[in-house]
């Protein structure tokens, strides 16, 4: 029986606050706008973990490696809405360069942050913020419908040994059955965005019922 596994950690690992060059992206701006930071400049890098098993050999992989996150600029979208350009770079540690791997895009409005990935976009906080507020983070693209859920708010966090004061958790998806396993959660630091995010999708072998996956609970704990 053909199985999958693949999980993906990102812990923050450095946070720089860049200056903003002027005024002209009119985004908002006070407490609750604070865990997603836009100012053009803003730097953020990643420690991260990527494990895959092999369908057919049944072999894991693990893979280390660094991304940085570079708000780089800011555009008006074709809505006229200050749209942020962020340029995301990766490594294998610091003792190599920077490659730039892709640029992604966001925007924070005053109802909600919109940011797209891989060309696709998520609505990944809606305001006012609350504990137990739900919305669908699909709801821009194409796929299925995917309720995310503010699980933690205004929490002290310690990441990757970096201690966080006040933090906001998101679960995006908690689905475990006999066939598979899907779990996602990001977690914000105010003034500093993305601190923690974890990835898990795995296709179990229920035939096999002593070979249920990879346990990804012993990383970066």
């Amino acid at each position: 029986m053909k199985k999958s596994v693949w999980i993906l950690l990102l812990a923050a690992a450095a946070t720089f606050q860049g200056c903003k060059d002027d005024d002209s992206d009119k985004t908002p701006s006070g407490l609750i706008y604070s865990y997603f930071p836009v100012n053009v400049g803003h730097e953020q890098i990643y420690d991260a973990v990527l494990i895959t098993k092999d369908d057919f050999s049944g072999a894991e992989d693990t893979t280390y490696y660094q991304i940085k996150e570079v708000v780089e600029s800011v555009f008006n979208d074709n809505q006229g809405r200050p749209t942020q350009r962020l340029e995301r770079y990766t490594r294998l540690d610091a003792n190599y360069p920077w490659v730039i791997a892709d640029v992604w895009t966001s925007n924070l409005t005053t109802t909600r942050v919109e940011k797209k990935e891989e060309n696709v976009p998520y609505v990944k906080m809606v305001f006012p913020l609350g504990f137990g507020a739900t919305w669908d983070g699909n709801s821009l693209n194409v796929l299925e419908s995917q309720t995310y859920e503010i699980t933690g708010l205004n929490s002290t966090e310690v990441v990757n040994s970096i201690t966080f004061d006040s933090t906001l958790t998101v679960l995006q998806r908690d689905e475990d059955t006999f066939i598979g396993k899907d779990y996602e959660i990001e977690q914000y630091a105010t003034g500093v965005g993305l601190v923690y995010k974890q990835q898990i999708h795995i296709e179990k072998d229920y035939t096999n019922p002593n070979n249920p996956g990879v346990n990804a609970q012993l990383l970066f704990t």
